[in-house]
């Protein structure tokens, strides 16, 4: 019996197109994971920026203490209603 020297055309292709599938599947992933690395940066920079917001209006609310004492204050009006 002669062993063949040369895949059929039909299973050259079928290996062919299993091996564009994984090469389009690897570079779909490896883009995946950059979008997923570029949105934890972002999830990190916005809870910063949060975290210095709350520092911020905490010293906000002690200085507004230290100078007009226990009040509430009408955001809208800036009207102070003191306790």
């Amino acid at each position: 019996m002669i062993k063949p020297t040369k895949l059929q055309e039909q299973e050259l292709q079928e290996l062919k197109d299993f091996q564009a599938q994984s090469e389009t599947l690897i570079s779909q992933l490896g883009q995946l994971s950059f979008r997923k690395l570029q949105l934890e940066r972002e999830e990190q920079f916005l809870k910063q920026q949060y975290t210095q917001i709350i520092s911020s209006e905490a010293e906000l609310s002690k200085k507004l203490k230290e100078t007009y004492g226990d009040i509430q204050i009408d955001l809208k009006t800036g009207e102070i209603t003191y306790s």
